[in-house]
């Protein structure tokens, strides 16, 4: 059987949810659970990261990993808070398109 390409979207204001996705995404990232993973922050999560201090540890872990995390920066230029994101290694970009063409790539959506 052949692996998916998964996409993760962390849309949850809650820490908990939100923290869940990221070590999601990191055991699975370093377990090679799928042919490649993706992590969009969207919404609500967006200005929790930027906020929560451990959430920001999680991050950090995401990206040491070798995930490229993305933010949408139309939610977090509405919440003033892109510079932050961008500071914490996310990459800020319209999501919507971007979320769209991963599916019809056959990326395989989760969502927290």
């Amino acid at each position: 059987m052949s692996k998916k390409k998964v996409l993760i979207i962390v849309s949850s204001g809650d820490k908990n949810v939100v923290s869940t996705a990221m070590v999601f995404g990191t055991i699975s990232f370093e377990a090679k659970l799928y042919s490649d993973l993706k992590v969009f922050f969207f919404g609500p999560s967006e200005k929790l990261i930027a906020e929560d201090k451990e959430l920001q540890a999680n991050l950090t872990k995401l990206i040491k990993d070798g995930i490229t995390p993305v933010a949408c920066v139309n939610v977090s230029n509405a919440f003033d808070i892109t510079p932050k994101l961008t500071t914490l290694g996310l990459n800020t970009i319209p999501v919507g398109k971007a979320i769209a063409d991963l599916v019809n790539d056959d990326y395989v959506p989760m969502v927290f």
